[in-house]
């Protein structure tokens, strides 16, 4: 199954979304608040046939959400805006490249060179990384860091 089969499946049995909220809830009005071990809210389907489980599948509920909005769309990867991954309100998503997913992260931006004894910072473009240059304290490794997130991981 695709995860739109998934979701038409989830759909047809009843299962619905409240964009204001975020919440998926099943075919009992109950909302799917099962949180896997990353962290998100994954919502889990049982076939059955003759009384017993057939086929076990889930759907993370940000998936869901997105095509509950948006219907049989492309995803590449559905991003959380503000970084909470149980927030799944449609406000909060944004179907994004895996690049751009990477760049919504709190990465520190630097680490500390044992060699120079100062604070390396450094930031991604296209899997490939950019010196920012050596800083006496973390703090400067940090905004150098931040300055450049702002001019190079434009969303």
């Amino acid at each position: 199954m695709t995860r739109y089969e998934r979701f038409e499946y989830l759909r047809d049995k009843g299962w619905t979304y409240n964009p204001e909220t975020g919440e998926v809830f099943n075919s009992s009005d109950k909302v799917c608040s099962k949180i896997d071990n990353r962290g998100y809210v994954r919502c889990n389907i049982s076939i059955y046939k003759k009384g017993k489980i057939f086929k076990s599948y889930s759907l993370l509920g940000h998936h869901f959400a997105w095509f509950w909005v948006n219907g049989n769309v492309e995803i590449n990867n559905i991003d959380h805006i503000n970084r909470n991954k149980v927030d799944n309100r449609i406000c909060n998503l944004r179907n994004v490249t895996s690049q751009v997913n990477q760049w919504n992260n709190n990465g520190k931006g630097y680490y500390y060179n044992k060699q120079t004894k100062k604070y390396h910072a450094q930031i991604a473009l296209n899997c490939k990384p950019i010196y920012l240059g050596l800083y006496n304290t973390p703090e400067e490794a940090r905004q150098a860091y931040l300055n450049a997130k702002q001019k190079y991981h434009v969303i």
